[in-house]
């Protein structure tokens, strides 16, 4: 199985496009492109991640980890699963010692199950911890982790075979020791509930503590002189701290502060209880006591906090809209806990591991989840083979089924959300972007040409763009030359046939007199335009540097292109017609492209286009304003400049700033080889509107 992505998590990056290769529940490669001839489920959107690890989870959906029976886990798993979960630990709070070994040889008792979230072990939350940072636990049930007491759990072979993590207060009697054991016997400590000081934190960790439960909740504050466990926590690179990210447990701003601080060691967690994700009001027994979902969480009768009551999903998302990069907050969720409980078996997307994936929206809404390859929620397109796919753009948009019958707001806001889409879909594309700007800026130059190929939408959208560039930058009509199929007349029509006129595409070439100095950039939405692609092919046989923009990653313009930009902006909300998001796509792509160029060439002082030919009054206007903020004086002086310049504002600007006469300042201009900067150094602009004087 093939499942290709315009982005992916990758060592907490998100990269892409990129295909993942599944076979028999695990990822064997990973491709940029889908190979020849293979079923390929083609996601159109969004980004395809690990599947999501909680580390923390006492219940969920009216199931609670320390009484739950094996049709209760089935049930949780499911439902996590639903929600992109595909690992977790099953937590359980503070009991009396023989009910948690009851809770734990039932647990070591289940069956797997094969559809859902797959239960990793047992997270032990007390009953080691702290009398004074309990927090909702229950004080009688509390112990001391003696040598005694550990010689009793370890000997209990259910216990060894289930129990993954255990957080513990390392103040306690015997807490250093405990560590030591604990750890040496394979399971992970975390240090939590507890009133530790940073001294005794940093014992912990030498004994062989490794994670820090709910940091913020459950210990002592944080002071700029006794940092105690949080501060520890948050920097020390030993460490891998968890965060309960409902924005309840810990406020937002100390969120933020605290994964900033833990950088790439930051584990977002849920902490949640067996009220997560049902309604307000609902209530159950948790830890011997009544919760209550109240108010964004679980309370207790009095209102204490005593859980939370969300799911993995909506903590990378409460993370996102916080202001937490979304590489930062999934990795939070997948890639990091897997490596802080040494899950080398998941918890990546690389070969060898288990294929568990969660394809989100780019909302960060969860479309699907796979674990070991099996869809979940049967949300992700069909697999089809290439032959069988259509193009990106061909595609049936997930939203339009019933676009007809929408009223006129609902499809306005459904074709601006997917423009927003496109748009977004471009960052995977920056990088080639700048390498084909930084090669425009080269050949321009060098006083050789940049030539567009274009039909339809792409073409006509070439066409803009070079126009355009005339009068910004005073660039000469023949440095950016388009050539649309079926010529002049088909930017105001269509020419029937011309994007399929190979001859003619070469035709072109020889009228316009291209030679190996030119550099030939060609664009389609669907990649496959003939008319495109034999012009780039005539252009390569001539020593051309060719470039392709392409929203098709398997356009076969690409394949005759030395630079290839490939605009993910997937279906269309009408299938096909790329006027819409494909063209948005392309109009800001080439925007982008000749900007930059025309920045890298000297045409661009800060936000200043200096070389802009003042043509008309609004211009003029706008000029002299440009020469005013530039050369810090009056709208009359720049005035009087401008006329002296021949309204060339480079010169007007350096005449003013220096006392240059016109014909000085031009020598100088051209001994800076044309830019301003290097005549004029740094300027403070102060902030103003340029159209202040337009209007």
């Amino acid at each position: 199985m093939l499942i290709a992505a315009p982005a992916l998590l990758r060592d907490g990056k998100v990269t892409g496009p990129g295909v993942v290769e599944i076979s028999d529940g695990v990822i064997t490669a990973l491709h940029e492109r889908a190979p020849a001839d293979h079923p390929v489920i083609t996601l159109d959107r969004g980004i395809l991640a690990p599947g999501l690890i909680d580390l923390h989870l006492n219940g969920a959906f009216g199931v609670d980890c320390a009484c739950a029976t094996q049709a209760d886990m089935a049930h949780l798993s499911r439902a996590l699963a639903a929600r992109g979960v595909t690992s977790f630990l099953a937590t359980i709070i503070t009991a009396p010692i023989p009910d948690l070994l009851a809770s734990s040889a039932r647990l070591a008792a289940m069956t797997p199950v094969a559809d859902g979230a797959d239960l990793l072990g047992l997270h032990w939350e007390g009953p080691f911890i702290a009398p004074s940072r309990r927090g909702a636990h229950r004080l009688e049930n509390l112990a001391i982790p003696d040598s005694a007491m550990i010689d009793h759990l370890l000997h209990d072979p259910a216990l060894r075979r289930v129990l993954r993590l255990v957080t513990l207060a390392p103040e306690l009697p015997g807490g250093l020791a405990a560590i030591a054991r604990l750890t040496e016997a394979g399971c992970t400590v975390a240090l939590g509930h507890s009133d530790a000081d940073a001294a005794m934190s940093l014992r912990a960790i030498d004994a062989g503590a490794s994670l820090v439960t709910h940091v913020f909740n459950a210990m002592r504050g944080l002071h700029h002189r006794d940092p105690g466990l949080i501060g520890v926590a948050l920097s020390d690179s030993r460490l891998w701290p968890c965060f309960i990210a409902d924005l309840v447990h810990v406020d937002p701003i100390a969120l933020r502060i605290g994964v900033a601080a833990a950088g790439s060691r930051a584990i977002a967690v849920t902490d949640s209880i067996s009220l997560a994700g049902l309604p307000e009001g609902s209530t159950q027994l948790f830890g011997g006591a009544p919760a209550w979902v109240r108010d964004g969480a679980a309370r207790r009768d009095d209102g204490a906090l005593c859980g939370a009551i969300i799911t993995l999903d909506q903590a990378v998302r409460r993370l996102i809209a916080q202001g937490i990069a979304p590489a930062a907050a999934l990795a939070a969720a997948s890639e990091t806990p897997a490596a802080a409980l040494g899950l080398s078996d998941r918890g990546r997307i690389a070969p060898g591991l288990r294929a568990d994936l969660v394809w989100l929206d780019d909302d960060f809404s969860l479309c699907e989840t796979w674990i070991k390859g099996q869809p979940v929620l049967g949300r992700a397109p069909q697999p089809a083979t290439p032959r069988q796919n259509r193009t990106p753009t061909e595609q049936i948009h997930a939203h339009a089924a019933a676009l007809d019958a929408l009223p006129s707001d609902q499809i306005i806001a459904l074709l601006l959300n997917q423009e927003q889409r496109s748009v977004h879909a471009l960052s995977t594309s920056i990088a080639d972007l700048a390498m084909l700007a930084d090669r425009m800026a080269t050949t321009i130059a060098a006083g050789h040409r940049v030539i567009t190929l274009g039909a339809g939408t792409s073409g006509r959208l070439a066409v803009l763009d070079a126009v355009e560039c005339g009068p910004t930058f005073s660039l000469p009509d023949d440095v950016l030359v388009p050539i649309l199929a079926g010529g002049p007349g088909a930017v105001t029509g269509a020419v029937e046939g011309a994007e399929d006129d190979s001859a003619a595409a070469l035709a072109a070439l020889h009228t316009h007199h291209v030679t190996a100095d030119d550099l030939v950039l060609g664009i389609a939405a669907s990649g496959n335009t003939e008319f495109v692609r034999a012009g780039l092919a005539g252009a390569r046989a001539l020593g051309c540097i060719t470039a392709a923009i392409s929203n098709n990653p398997d356009g076969k313009i690409l394949a005759v292109a030395d630079i290839a930009v490939i605009l993910h902006s997937g279906a269309e909300i009408l299938a096909g017609s790329t006027r819409l998001s494909a063209g948005t796509a392309q109009k800001i792509a080439l925007n982008a492209l000749s900007t930059t160029a025309m920045i890298r060439l000297g045409k661009v002082y800060g936000p200043y286009m200096v070389d802009m030919r003042p043509t008309n009054a609004k211009l003029h206007a706008r000029a002299c304003a440009i020469v005013a903020a530039l050369a810090d004086c009056s709208m009359d002086q720049a005035q009087a400049a401008l006329a002296a310049s021949g309204d060339r504002i480079k010169i007007a600007v350096i005449m003013q700033r220096l006392g240059l006469t016109a014909a000085a300042a031009q020598a100088r201009l051209e001994t800076a080889g044309g830019n301003l900067r290097t005549v004029i150094g740094a300027v403070i602009i102060q902030p103003r509107s340029v159209s202040s004087s337009i209007a």
